[in-house]
């Protein structure tokens, strides 16, 4: 015969500590007279049981009947004493204590007497109660710890039948199939079998009774719930009889042969959502188009532990599918089982932690998504979120359909005060028109770096030389117009690569002049330009003009060659001196005369050649005629000249 476990809990939480059937009475008496008497103080009513509480004077014990007041019984206390329930209660003060199996949405009539130390008996007290309507599906109570739950049966449950229940997440229920998951679940070994003994049945679903043993052996119901996790809690009714896959003697699924599950109720439960907590993991990045790089996140200041999970598009659409496409409850699969067994997410209690990018196989065309969620105490119930796009950077801006330069980035025609030479602000100004490309000047610092910037007439940065100062130093010495921090060459190149630009830089490796040429400095700049470029794989970003002294021209193209970076060269010499040093482009000045013939001249020789600075109307006649053979246009005024390319 088939053993019963037999699983039965209290729906709710009764108000009062109980007398009889364990209850205890108040040691606490209020205001007691003389004489054996009971009064019924207070009732309250709960879906399938009532919670009664009596006043009484000199009596030990009580008695009493709960009719259906249909029936319209009435009782002696003898009748009550012989035939009812008792209990020991309080001398002279209040008791409380729970009539129970109750049916719901009843009305009815509690009959009460009491019993003195000498045996005498009271009169009998009545008072009417209805229980709560019970719906089909309700929970009582939610936690951190879980739920308490309670569910009315179908009319049609059989009197042999019993109720397994399984419990799971939304995502590994989906993971794992839905609905054709519903029978494993329910039929696994850690599913509870629970006698029927009423039409309805309670549960008690937390972390603390996750695991039962049967035979000896310890099982699992389910995980642990995690704060705002979406809880999957399905029933499922069985009644005896032969089943082909379980045997003679086993327990068969009700609801007939096509719903193998014979479930009859499936919800979703969040219990507990986190608190927000104020401080939220740090994240940064540097990423090369070509996979390359890292990802960085810092743990804030006082979290126990974080858990951050890495998804590809084809993931992110996976997992949101997993959560019923709800975008809400990736801040709780960030720290699932699932997420760390099928989609790699990781769980660190360490300060910091550095991603190897080329580990993620990120791809040019796609977008990757990093969630980020830090737990402030060991349970989660505070939290903080925080979800970044990792996009590759392109390799190559997109065609541009101009060949304008914008000197400075066209501050001059921006506003010098909002959009100020060589900002940032500029370049976006650059960025934002289309222009084929955004002119900065670079120096050499004295820790080997690269700063954005046009210096004054003396050849200083913020009141300093540049190459006498570190790239910190010449930041701290004062801001631009707008606010804006002088920017690196890296800030440069990580605004202009991005995706949708069509913009490049043209960086110009300005000769130093004052108080004393400083010749090498500049070829510095072009050195360690080059190698920031190569690392961040900026070349199709980036060209260089050089400046006219012949020993910084001569050695800068050597290094531009050698990652591949564009450069061309300023001043006034003959084509073939320019490309026996390198150079397959000249950048003139119109200072130095631009007439086609001399234009020509050049590209006859097989250089290509860009001019500047072409601001008015006039500068422009003086390239109407050939202007569509240039390589660059360099203007003060971008955004005028763009019409020339644009009618």
């Amino acid at each position: 015969m088939k053993r019963f476990i037999s699983w039965t809990l209290l729906l709710a939480t009764m108000l009062f500590a109980a007398c009889g059937e364990g209850e205890q009475p108040d040691d606490n008496p209020q205001n007691p007279t003389d004489g054996l008497s009971v009064t019924i103080s207070g009732i309250v009513e709960d879906y399938t049981a009532i919670s009664v509480k009596i006043r009484t004077t000199e009596a030990t014990s009580y008695a009493y009947i709960a009719d259906k007041s249909s029936l319209a019984n009435s009782y002696t206390a003898q009748e009550l004493f012989a035939n009812g329930t008792t209990g020991n209660c309080s001398k002279s003060g209040t008791t409380t204590f729970t009539v129970r199996n109750l049916d719901d949405a009843t009305p009815y009539t509690l009959y009460v007497a009491v019993k003195s130390e000498l045996g005498e008996l009271s009169e009998v007290v009545t008072e009417q109660a209805t229980t709560k309507s019970l719906p089909e599906f309700a929970v009582v109570s939610k936690s951190e710890n879980g739920f308490k739950a309670s569910v009315r049966l179908p009319e049609s449950v059989l009197p042999s039948s019993v109720v397994k229940w399984a419990v799971t997440d939304l995502a590994t229920y989906n993971y794992n199939g839905g609905v054709s998951y519903e029978n494993q679940l329910l039929n696994r070994n850690e599913a509870i079998y629970a006698n029927y003994f009423t039409d309805r049945y309670d549960f008690d679903i937390n972390n603390t009774n996750r695991t039962f043993t049967k035979d000896g052996v310890e099982y699992s119901h389910y995980d642990a719930i995690l704060p705002g996790q979406p809880t999957l809690f399905l029933l499922g009714e069985y009644g005896e009889g032969s089943h082909p896959e379980y045997g003679a003697g086993h327990y068969a699924p009700l609801y007939g042969k096509d719903n193998s599950a014979a479930y009859f109720r499936k919800e979703i439960i969040i219990t507990t959502k986190p608190a927000t907590s104020i401080q939220t993991p740090s994240v940064s990045s540097t990423l090369l188009p070509s996979g390359k790089g890292s990802i960085s996140i810092a743990k804030p200041a006082g979290a126990a532990k974080m858990f951050y999970l890495v998804l590809n598009e084809q993931q992110y659409t996976e997992v949101l599918g997993l959560l019923d496409n709800n975008a809400n409850l990736l801040q709780w699969f960030t720290c699932s089982p699932l997420a760390a067994q099928h989609f790699g997410a990781v769980s660190t209690t360490a300060p910091t932690v550095t991603i190897d990018a080329s580990q993620l196989s990120l791809t040019a065309d796609t977008t990757n998504r990093l969630f980020v969620c830090a737990w402030e105490d060991e349970g989660g119930l505070k939290q903080s979120f925080v979800t970044s796009e990792l996009i590759l950077p392109p390799s190559a801006p997109l065609q541009a359909d101009n060949i304008i330069i914008a000197h400075r980035g066209g501050s001059a025609e921006a506003g010098k005060s909002s959009t100020p030479d060589n900002s940032i602000a500029s370049l976006k100004y650059a960025m934002g028109l289309g222009c084929y490309a955004s002119e900065a000047d670079i120096y050499w610092t004295k820790d080997n770096q690269i700063i954005v910037a046009h210096a004054d007439g003396n050849c200083k940065i913020n009141g300093l030389y540049p190459w006498e100062s570190t790239l910190a130093q010449l930041q701290a010495a004062g801001k631009l117009s707008n606010g804006e921090t002088l920017p690196s060459l890296q800030d440069y190149i990580r605004t202009v690569m991005v995706k949708g630009s069509k913009t490049k830089l043209c960086l110009d490796i300005k000769a130093i002049t004052k108080p004393t040429y400083h010749h090498p400095e500049a070829v510095k700049a072009c050195q360690r330009a080059c190698e920031i470029i190569a690392e961040m794989e900026a070349q199709n970003f980036c060209e260089f003009i050089c400046s006219g002294w012949e020993d910084i021209v001569k050695h800068c193209a050597k290094y531009a060659n050698e990652v591949g970076v564009d450069i061309g060269a300023m001043g006034n010499f003959s084509a073939s001196k320019y490309k026996g040093w390198g150079y397959t482009w000249h950048n003139r000045d119109k200072g130095y005369e631009i007439p086609a013939d001399k234009i020509n001249s050049y590209i006859n020789a097989g250089m290509e050649v860009s001019v500047f600075t072409i601001d008015t109307d006039a500068d422009w006649a003086l390239i109407d005629s050939y202007y569509t053979k240039l390589r660059g246009i360099t203007t003060n005024y971008p955004k005028r000249l763009l019409a020339k390319f644009r009618k």
